[in-house]
């Protein structure tokens, strides 16, 4: 089970903003494990996964485009800031957080959540090595899409917030045997989506290779998920 659930069972959320949402999964379970909220807000700089978000979440969610690193709203303005597996994914990590904590209450819950890697455990059939491809694609077209952190760098990252009450949670998402088949299918039709992308921009042909070695692997000896880790703290 997330650890969130846990930590937010009985809790009122107040006025809840979920940055880079995505298409609002993150948001969705945030309402569902806060005992009330007063409202839940998603932003995200992508139009296209706005409007996706909008129509698959409840219509006490809204959504809007929005750069993270230049809110559109005052100080001391929400009572929980949330942010999950989108740090790597940002140009300026240091100047959202900041950001985030801004327009968070004194007092307010100040929420991270990221998919993180840990060295000691690397397998050649990760989805780390997935996860990084898809990066390395990202970046060959010109957008930001980091390698994922490793624990440490996510708590640096954090550090320099100085919030109060922090508590650090990690822990290994369990995929069933009776999931593992339909998880690994994701990867692998995700993969094919980038391979013919790249294929069709003649991109680099290594890269390419890549992609269909990971997929190969995937399909021989399964899928080993990466660490979550969240971080939890207060203004």
């Amino acid at each position: 089970m997330d650890p969130l659930i846990e930590e937010l069972k009985g809790c009122d959320g107040g006025r809840i903003l979920d940055v880079a949402c995505g298409h609002g999964d993150f948001l969705k379970l945030l309402t569902k494990s806060f005992e009330e909220f007063t409202e839940a807000v998603g932003i995200d700089t992508s139009s296209e996964r706005i409007e996706q978000a909008k129509e698959t979440c409840p219509e006490a969610i809204r959504f809007q485009v929005m750069d993270a690193s230049a809110m559109e709203y005052p100080d001391n303005h929400f009572d929980t800031v949330a942010i999950r597996h989108s740090l790597h994914h940002l140009p300026n990590v240091g100047l959202v957080l900041d950001e985030m904590k801004r327009v968070l209450k004194p007092g307010g819950r100040f929420i991270v959540c990221e998919v993180t890697q840990a060295p000691e455990t690397e397998r050649e059939n990760s989805h780390r090595h997935a996860h990084h491809w898809w990066a390395r694609v990202s970046r060959s077209k010109g957008e930001t899409h980091n390698e994922t952190f490793t624990a440490d760098e996510v708590r640096a990252a954090v550090s320099p917030l100085n919030l109060k009450e922090m508590r650090h949670l990690e822990y290994l998402e369990e995929i069933t045997e009776e999931e593992m088949p339909k998880a690994i299918e994701g990867i692998i039709e995700l993969n094919a989506k980038f391979i013919d992308e790249l294929t069709e921009s003649e991109a680099d042909i290594d890269l390419i290779s890549e992609g269909k070695t990971i997929s190969a692997i995937l399909q021989r000896d399964g899928l080993t998920p990466e660490s979550v880790y969240y971080i939890f703290g207060r203004k």
